[in-house]
């Protein structure tokens, strides 16, 4: 198992695909993912009914140094969970004061990051249909978007969810590690 470990925050309504891909990849990475439910439940009902069992409830959480990114996946209604969210909100700003990556998917980037103007100069990518929401000057129309100087990480859906996992295993471990893993995908 890797040192790392990769914080995926869930709620009810999360997209099913895009939850269960980070933890699919990333465990196979050997990279250590640990959910934390941001509604103090320890099931959760993704927006397709995939039920989650949830490590750590937000509550609990406390920030390891070796937690190097935090994960928020997408889905409309836990989108706008997150952006309600204070306490996910000030863990978030915390990761991005020790620069640490944070990575979203689909309306979580419009919806939580771009709403909370929580990187003002990031380039980023998000559902396009919320294209609106983020910043003219910030937004990218590519399926995934890297803005290594603010350590962002973005996509546009859940189709490109394993691409935004292989990234990030990229960027955390190496191009090799993502490689082998898109092998046997």
């Amino acid at each position: 198992m890797s040192q790392y470990s990769v914080v995926l925050c869930v709620t009810d309504g999360v997209e099913d695909i895009e939850a269960v891909t980070s933890i699919d990849i990333l465990t196979r990475s050997k990279i250590n993912v640990i959910t934390i439910s941001t509604n103090n439940q320890h099931k959760i009902k993704c927006a397709y009914g995939t039920n989650l069992y949830i490590d750590i409830l937000l509550k609990n959480y406390q920030v390891q140094n070796n937690h190097i990114a935090i994960i928020l996946p997408g889905g409309l209604q836990a989108a706008e969970h997150f952006a309600t969210n204070h306490m996910l909100l000030s863990y978030i700003k915390l990761f991005k004061k020790t620069q640490r990556i944070i990575g979203a998917i689909c309306a979580t980037p419009a919806i939580f990051l771009a709403t909370h103007n929580i990187f003002t100069t990031a380039k980023m990518t998000s559902y396009v249909g919320l294209k609106n929401l983020v910043p003219d000057i910030q937004w990218l129309d590519k399926p995934v978007v890297w803005d290594e100087q603010n350590k962002l990480l973005t996509a546009q859906s859940v189709k490109h969810a394993i691409n935004f996992n292989l990234k990030l295993v990229s960027i955390i471990l190496n191009n090799n590690i993502a490689s082998n893993i898109q092998s046997v995908l």
